[in-house]
């Protein structure tokens, strides 16, 4: 059963992500009742709070709300839970700036990767995920992942998937690892998604039916060899989905998944081999930095 929404809780989320996006130039209490479609008094309630917290700022002059001291703390203690994202937070910026892609991390656990942080690129493709999107590692899903990940863990992995895909499988995550990236390729037929689109849209949405689709997808994803390929062909070009790269704690522990969303238009060989490499000498520094900073042997939790 999904949980019950909190249209509080949603308000005041919306008001810092506004105000981040904003910068310096914050919001007045009119611009803040708009922009919630909530009424001023009770922006004027839960501004007051917030206030009070220390989570916001209110500037006696020009009567604008930014956000306020309390948030660096909260901010230094989610940090220290990811020594990666510190580390590689400039060189995502730097990686977007000069690929042309969106770069985003992911913290990984046994089962999902989750988003952590992106930078997006005004020519990236692909859709804006929030902080904190989930994907579970269900096959083929989180194939970049397992492709580093322990021997016992992507045995487990392999076993999930149909049989007579299994040894495609094993060696296209052999090939990702031994590069140093992993490459994900847009195949879903655009016949297959037009349907999930009409039947999203559509009054009456069965959850049997998108289950049924969901299903068929993934089924024909799994046995599709183009979606995650071995290698690619000099002599061809590729709509690159996703291109994945690891920042590993002691050569190891993935501490962060970075992953570049580049335009969904045709790519040379070479020119997604130039993206990979390039990602690729990017995580293998930030690796050798995390690795300095970390004792020996600390699995930070």
């Amino acid at each position: 059963m999904a949980p019950r929404p909190s249209p509080q809780t949603e308000r005041v989320v919306t008001l810092f992500e506004q105000l981040a996006e904003d910068g310096s130039r914050g919001m007045t209490l009119a611009e803040v009742s708009r922009h919630l479609s909530v009424h001023k008094a009770s922006c004027h309630s839960m501004l007051s709070e917030l206030l009070r917290a220390g989570w916001l700022l209110r500037d006696p002059v020009r009567k604008t709300y930014h956000l306020g001291p309390a948030l660096i703390r909260l901010g230094r203690e989610a940090a220290s839970r990811y020594p990666a994202l510190v580390l590689a937070r400039s060189a995502m910026a730097e990686l977007s700036a000069t690929t042309g892609a969106h770069c985003i991390a992911f913290s990984v656990s046994d089962d999902c990767s989750t988003v952590v942080d992106q930078v997006r690129s005004p020519h990236g493709g692909g859709h804006p995920m929030p902080v904190g999107t989930q994907f579970p590692h269900r096959p083929p899903y989180g194939a970049p992942i397992v492709a580093w990940a322990s021997p016992e863990a992507r045995e487990r992995w392999l076993a999930s998937l149909p049989e007579d895909v299994r040894d495609r499988y094993r060696e296209a995550l052999a090939a990702a690892k031994r590069r140093g990236y992993a490459v994900g390729l847009h195949i879903l037929p655009d016949l297959r998604l037009r349907e999930l689109a009409q039947i999203v849209r559509s009054a009456e949405v069965r959850s049997t039916r998108l289950s049924q689709l969901a299903q068929a997808l993934t089924d024909e994803l799994i046995h599709t060899e183009e979606w995650f390929p071995i290698s690619l062909d000099p002599d061809r070009t590729y709509e690159v989905s996703h291109i994945d790269s690891p920042i590993l704690e002691h050569g190891a522990r993935i501490a962060l998944m970075l992953s570049l969303v580049p335009r969904a238009k045709p790519m040379s060989a070479a020119a997604v081999i130039g993206l990979g490499e390039q990602l690729s000498a990017v995580t293998r520094r930030l690796s050798a930095a995390l690795t300095e900073k970390s004792p020996a042997g600390r699995i930070d939790t």
